[in-house]
């Protein structure tokens, strides 16, 4: 069967004059046109206030920072960040391009932020600094856009710092919460479940294509585009070895196997879309578990797989051989060796009672 992420015929890079919909819709495939108003950065971004002991993912907390710098106010009542919404265009101002050798604008970190490209705050400030230093290299110190990108500065600084310490006393409230190893077993178990049995509206499995990382021999051109390649044997082999120390951990890897999903396909591919509704499942899964669901509802299905083959879905996936494996054995992967596999009774235990529950 085809290897999971490996669109080989096409690798959408990301378009930084983009117009800006709103956050956490679906990229467009297409390089948009950078002629377009500078009205176009969203002006209605606000902030959600956030429960009291909320943890938030990395996601919302970049998310809050940037609508903190899209929406703070200079004491004119201005816009701060008018001057950083789009980078200045090199015809109008060559001698930008000749000072600043990696522009940067709130347009492309929008960009990023709607494809996750940010993996926590820190990458989210570090790309904010580098718009501010384009700024101050660039423009004298008298003009506006040079005080103007001192104040973004210290306002990113300031809410950066906020965020880090409200997430760090969620953290430690959900810590002090939950002290048993077993506990978190069960919790690590039952995320993972879910995605092993999750399924579209014709009932197809969505995990299949995200068991095993496609062939660094046969796709080079995929390994050139992702930094952190992760898939479902090797965060399987994660939990079996004990190596997450909380579910966020184990929610960071799984989100990351999405993210490169999306990366490296096309947006409505096959892929595209299983990995956009895994995002979802995953996210959602996280926050049943953490406040308890777990025990009464469906989470019971992980007890029950355990209980009927004595092994759990993540032992059975961490089992697993890629292809490289194989290579070693004497040949590559092809279809048949697929075909036994879908025979290994392991298998037929995880269908059956994916198909009963």
């Amino acid at each position: 069967g085809p290897r999971f992420q490996s669109n080989s015929c096409s690798m959408p890079r990301i378009s930084s004059g983009a117009t800006c919909p709103p956050l956490k819709r679906r990229r467009t495939s297409s390089v948009a046109s950078r002629g377009q108003d500078e009205e176009s950065v969203e002006r209605d971004a606000t902030p959600e206030p956030s429960r009291k002991k909320k943890k938030l993912d990395p996601t919302e907390l970049c998310q809050q920072l940037y609508d903190t710098i899209r929406n703070h106010k200079k004491d004119d009542g201005s816009l701060l960040c008018d001057a950083f919404i789009r980078v200045p265009k090199r015809r109008q101002e060559p001698g930008y391009y000749e000072v600043v050798t990696n522009p940067i604008d709130l347009l492309k970190v929008q960009q990023k932020l709607k494809t996750d490209e940010y993996e926590d705050i820190d990458d989210l400030t570090a790309d904010v600094q580098l718009m501010v230093n384009n700024a101050k290299a660039f423009y004298k110190r008298t003009a506006q856009e040079y005080k103007d990108a001192c104040e973004l500065w210290i306002c990113s600084k300031s809410s950066s710092c906020r965020s880090k310490k409200q997430d760090s006393e969620a953290a430690e409230d959900t810590s002090e919460s939950s002290t048993n190893p077993d506990d978190d077993a069960n919790m690590y178990e039952d995320l993972f479940t879910a995605v092993m049995m999750a399924t579209d509206q014709d009932n197809r499995p969505l995990h299949t294509v995200f068991q095993l990382l496609p062939s660094k021999k046969r796709y080079p051109e995929y390994y050139e585009v992702i930094d952190n390649p992760v898939d479902l044997k090797m965060i399987a082999t994660k939990i079996q070895q004990n190596q997450y120390s909380n579910l966020g951990e184990l929610e960071k890897d799984l989100l990351q196997m999405t993210r490169n999903a999306c990366l490296f396909n096309e947006p409505g591919s096959q892929i595209y879309k299983d990995a956009k509704t895994l995002k979802k499942i995953i996210s959602a899964k996280k926050i049943e578990v953490e406040h308890g669901k777990f025990q009464a509802g469906s989470g019971k299905s992980s007890e029950r797989i355990r209980m009927r083959g004595g092994q759990t879905l993540s032992a059975i996936t961490a089992a697993l051989r890629d292809e490289e494996e194989e290579s070693d054995d004497g040949g590559p992967m092809d279809e048949d060796t697929a075909a036994e596999d879908a025979d290994n009774p392991r298998w037929q235990l995880f269908e059956t009672i994916k198909t009963n529950y």
